[in-house]
């Protein structure tokens, strides 16, 4: 796949989302559990502050929400918003909030979440822009925060280029690979973990150091130059 794909575009399938994710469909094997774990291995409790991103219809929002903590669930497709503000509690502590480019465009202030978390949406982003969204997600996550995503996933390049051939199921997308995921994250100290849960689908959360200093924001012509 080309890295100027189209943009995400949900918001027609925004009526039918839910009941995709609770069929059959092989892609979404196990999507509950893939959600709980989440939320465990994030460590949402009461009182933390927690950042969904490509929270599309709020499921993993919701059950951060639930846990008592503080959510924040930015997408670009509004009918998915909706659709996730019409399931939310009313007057819980849960903003859904469209933005384009939520993973590279987050607007908070540096170490706003204890939690910044993600499922089944990570591969909209093109693998040039992976380095930019994860120091933007670490720029806001707290000292001592997790970062934790669910979605498909792959240990590298041969890893998902056979899955490719044996799934016919499986379309081409910018999948996250464990093996360029970890020297990314290590750049900001944090160690990757990654628990997989089905052939293609993986968990995978790291912790930012207790002590690290605040990120600044990435200004153009940045990347590359360090």
């Amino acid at each position: 796949m080309g890295e100027n794909g189209p943009k995400w575009d949900f918001d027609e399938w925004a009526d039918r989302y839910d009941e995709a994710v609770a069929g059959d469909c092989p892609y979404y094997e196990r999507y509950e559990d893939v959600l709980d774990a989440v939320v465990e291995i994030a460590g949402v409790v009461p009182g933390k502050a927690v950042l969904d991103i490509g929270t599309g219809t709020g499921n993993l929002a919701l059950r951060c929400l639930a846990r008592g903590a503080a959510v924040v669930g930015l997408d670009p497709s509004e009918p998915m918003l909706a659709r996730a503000r019409q399931k939310a509690p009313s007057g819980a502590s849960i903003e859904f909030r469209r933005v384009d480019e939520p993973f590279v465009n987050i607007p908070y202030p540096d170490g706003a979440f204890d939690a910044v978390v993600s499922t089944y949406a990570y591969h909209h982003v093109p693998h040039s822009r992976k380095p930019e969204s994860v120091r933007e997600m670490v720029r806001v996550l707290k000292p001592a925060g997790t970062w934790a995503l669910g979605d498909v996933v792959f240990e590298d390049a041969q890893a998902e280029r056979r899955a490719l051939r044996e799934h016919d199921w499986l379309e081409e997308e910018w999948f996250a690979r464990i093996g360029e995921l970890r020297p990314l994250l290590a750049a900001f100290g944090m160690e990757l973990s990654a628990r997989q849960f089905t052939a293609v689908t993986w968990v995978v959360w790291a912790t930012k150091p207790a002590g690290q200093s605040a990120l600044r924001r990435e200004q153009p012509g940045d990347f590359g130059q360090r």
